[in-house]
């Protein structure tokens, strides 16, 4: 401590620069006073000193307070959310370089440099996309309300007799033009209850040969649903995750009571109906040139089961991020899910690490290619950004290898330019990145999380570092993740499948729906239709006609 004079001349006790950065303005006034103290004996580099340290202590309290709060806001309103504040990692980073110098940093870094990059980063994508006119502005205007091709109806309305006389000079005005103005009405959905009356002709003399007039199609024999109800019941409860129980009171205060039962029958037989266009969706996927896979675990009712609940699992499989397709197992098990789905497969293959997987690389069920998932090796570092600000460094590494892809897009490059871009911009990323994992891996006990979450990304980093060399791999598996996020909604609502054999049917109707999103098309256009030609006798050998992406521009049944 450094002896100053107060105002009696008694010797006093001045806080050191750490106490001032938590103590009140008593304790600030004694680092004035031992500043002019130290400036009065001609020591001004000594107080100088003192006041950057008092300075740098304040800036560390105040970070941390500021990371308590970002802390405490996500804990309150976005526990489990996995998207990475900037200004919380900013904050960590912070931290982290503090402690770093203090304890002597394993990991050589240049805290300005790594601003530098990420700021000249930033800028970059933001004059990419100013210039092709993605900016703020453009991204307001898309959230505005778009009317899409509906019906409309255009009023004319016309000033009235007495208000086209100018009442200055008692001429008829002249017609300037006019104002148009759009209102959207909204029109609730309504039944059409068609009765098909045929007519029937005999012959009055022999009695034989009579001739009834044609029936209209049918979907399902001996319903009454027409396809554009089949096609509504079926998105309404796969796409919009909507239960049977609250449709069947949805419908019915429009005036039409359906069974639950019912529609679940109905949605069963249209699986069975679009079951070939699934295998023809099968057949692409297991062809792409790039494969990606996930699974989420679904509830089925099972009799057989102790809790008449058996948990199975849902695999999706999406194509060249352009054809999904689900599968449905009873169990989680490999044989009866991917190692059986994806046989003999030699190309490239992205997934997460888990072991269920390993066969499908090493051999024994395929040979694929593994492409690593960054957004899972991130999430492993993710649960740890609340307990240890040593995850701040790798998280902010890996939120710039997401960041140069976000450059790439903007661009709108290329396979082989977006090579090209990975190689100068992203391979000095993953350099820190490797040594980083090298630092932890040599100084941190096997048991640790942090050490686990390393332990993770050293496993998989010649997977993870495949995106490099082909410019049509990804950096994440999400586009899966976010296909399943279907079945998980679905499952927020309607808890169960019914039985194995519905989940397998919900599975192809998932297939169908998912496909038609990947591709951009109209699910409840787009099934009303193929079930109409379906019903109509589609030839077997144009069903690939019928696809989503080939659809709309498939004639008429001759």
């Amino acid at each position: 401590m450094m002896p100053t004079s107060g105002a009696t001349g008694a010797p006093q006790t001045s806080p050191t620069p750490g106490q001032a950065a938590t103590a009140g303005p008593c304790a600030l006034r004694q680092v004035r006073e031992a500043a002019e103290a130290l400036l009065a004996e001609g020591k001004v580099q000594e107080a100088f000193e003192f006041f950057a340290s008092a300075l740098e202590a304040v800036l560390q309290k105040s970070r941390e307070l500021e990371l308590l709060v970002a802390k405490l806001r996500r804990a309150q309103y976005g526990k489990k959310s996995e998207r990475l504040d900037p200004r919380q990692i900013q904050l960590l980073f912070e931290a982290f370089c503090s402690q770093a110098k203090e304890a002597g940093a394993a990991v050589e870094m240049d805290p300005e440099a790594e601003a530098r990059e990420d700021a000249e980063l930033d800028r970059e994508i933001r004059d990419t996309e100013a210039a092709r006119g993605e900016g703020k502005d453009q991204r307001k205007r898309r959230s505005r309300v778009r009317i899409g091709p509906v019906e409309r109806q255009v009023h004319h309305h016309e000033v009235p007799e007495s208000e086209r006389v100018c009442r200055q000079c008692g001429q008829a005005k002249d017609r300037i033009g006019e104002d148009v103005a759009r209102r959207l009405e909204y029109v609730p959905g309504h039944f059409i209850e068609h009765e098909d009356h045929r007519d029937k002709f005999a012959c009055g003399k022999c009695k034989d040969g009579v001739s009834t007039a044609p029936a209209p199609d049918k979907v399902i024999e001996r319903s009454p649903a027409d396809a554009s109800l089949l096609a509504h019941v079926v998105v309404s409860k796969i796409v919009d995750h909507c239960p049977l129980h609250r449709l069947h009171r949805i419908y019915d205060r429009t005036g039409v009571n359906i069974p639950v039962s019912s529609m679940s029958d109905w949605m069963g037989q249209v699986a069975d109906l679009l079951s070939p266009l699934a295998d023809r969706l099968t057949d692409r996927v297991l062809l792409a040139y790039v494969d990606q896979m996930d699974a989420t675990g679904v509830r089925v009712l099972d009799p057989s089961s102790p809790d008449n609940i058996q948990r199975g699992t849902m695999w999706c499989y999406v194509g060249d991020e352009l054809d999904a397709v689900f599968r449905y197992t009873p169990t989680g098990e490999g044989a009866t899910g991917p190692w059986e789905f994806l046989a003999g497969r030699t190309g490239y293959l992205q997934a997460d690490a888990a072991t269920v997987f390993d066969r499908l690389f090493n051999g024994r069920a395929a040979s694929a290619v593994e492409v690593g998932c960054w957004s899972h090796a991130r999430r492993k570092l993710t649960d740890l950004r609340d307990m240890d600000c040593r995850v701040a460094y790798p998280l902010k590494l890996i939120a710039r290898l997401f960041r140069i892809e976000h450059l790439a897009d903007a661009k709108g490059l290329s396979p082989d330019e977006r090579v090209a871009l990975r190689q100068e911009r992203s391979q000095p990323v993953l350099e820190k990145i490797k040594g980083w994992l090298a630092a932890v891996h040599g100084s941190e006990p096997p048991a640790t999380d942090l050490a686990k979450a390393a332990g993770y990304m050293i496993r998989q980093w010649e997977a993870l570092n495949r995106f490099l060399h082909d410019g049509r791999l990804r950096l994440h598996n999400n586009l899966v993740e976010q296909q399943l996020r279907s079945i998980a909604l679905g499952r927020n609502n309607f808890l169960f499948f019914g039985s194995h054999r519905a989940a397998a049917r919900a599975a192809v109707l998932y297939t169908i729906t998912r496909t038609c999103a990947l591709r951009g098309v109209p699910p409840l256009a787009y099934l009303t239709d193929v079930l109409r030609k379906l019903a109509a006798g589609w030839p077997q050998s144009r069903l690939e006609e019928l696809l989503p992406d080939r659809w709309q521009s498939a004639p008429a049944v001759p």
